[in-house]
């Protein structure tokens, strides 16, 4: 029996007029597929208690969950890491949790057309392309109580597996930006910090700073960081990515990625000994092998 996928959307939906509930997805291979729509604010009394109780439902029988939070409805990473302190009973499949707004992120019509949400709470979105005008839908029917197989799981596929995408992602940037700057593998100590703080590396060094813990909530570089997601239209931060590995994956993957942050910290940020690269690439490739590509979970 296939799994069944719940994607949970907290969102503005009652501003866009699509109200609460359930939309089924038109897809003979998973029947049980979804997308929940739900307007609550984190402010609201039993807010956590209420998705709790959501997750709870749509994990029986081995169902997975991602449950996406809006930032303008108050949700934070604390939010979500108290979300994932939460353990499923047995039988129950797994969840995982993202925060989203400001129309940066891919799960947005707006910044790719397999996208699912549009904007003000709709699944529709209208765009400026050369001067026409282009619909971007993920419904199915005109009375929107469908949503397209293919948007659903494109959507379902790509936040799966974020984690590994955004590791693989920072890593060939890094790699490839050590090698343009130095011919061999061993780096002077404190040479790389001085070359990431010019402002042409300013998002790789934000990105750094963000899988290191070093980006604190509401700061200017916090600011900073979204305007360059905004624009890029994805998002890019690794903000609790340790609590969320370990839920997920386990207490070996959260050592991993505490070993490849800590040696970015202290020699790529701190730069108090030299650099390695052979070393930094196996710290790279021993998080991975904690994340499958082919994972499940």
């Amino acid at each position: 029996m296939a799994r069944t996928r719940t994607i949970i959307v907290v969102w503005s939906w009652q501003s866009g007029g699509q109200g609460e509930g359930a939309l089924v997805v038109q897809n003979d291979r998973h029947p049980e597929d979804k997308v929940i729509c739900k307007d609550v604010k984190a402010a609201e009394p039993n807010a956590l208690e209420g998705l709790l109780d959501l997750v709870r439902t749509h994990t029986r029988f081995d169902g997975e969950v991602l449950l996406f939070l809006h930032r303008h409805h108050g949700y934070h990473q604390d939010h979500i890491n108290q979300l994932l302190q939460f353990r499923l009973p047995e039988g129950h499949g797994h969840l995982r949790c993202f925060l989203f707004g400001e129309g940066a992120d891919a799960i947005y019509l707006t910044n790719d057309p397999r996208g699912l949400l549009g904007t003000s709470g709709t699944f529709t979105a209208r765009l400026l392309r050369d001067g026409a005008e282009i619909h971007h839908t993920s419904l199915a029917d005109a009375d929107g109580q469908y949503i397209k197989p293919a948007h659903f799981d494109y959507i379902w596929q790509l936040y799966h597996l974020e984690k590994r995408r955004k590791i693989i992602e920072l890593r060939e940037e890094l790699m490839s930006f050590l090698m343009g700057h130095f011919s061999t593998p061993l780096i002077p100590a404190g040479a790389v910090y001085p070359l990431l703080n010019e402002p042409a590396n300013r998002l790789l060094l934000l990105r750094l700073l963000s899988l290191c813990g070093r980006i604190r909530k509401q700061s200017e570089l916090a600011t900073e960081f979204r305007t360059f997601e905004r624009k890029l239209g994805k998002s890019l931060e690794f903000e609790g990515f340790h609590p969320q590995l370990e839920v997920i994956y386990g207490a070996q993957a959260a050592a991993a990625f505490a070993a490849l942050s800590g040696f970015i910290l202290r020699n790529l940020l701190g730069g108090s000994t030299q650099v390695d690269m052979l070393t930094l690439r196996s710290l790279f490739s021993n998080l991975l092998e904690q994340i499958p590509e082919n994972d499940h979970r």
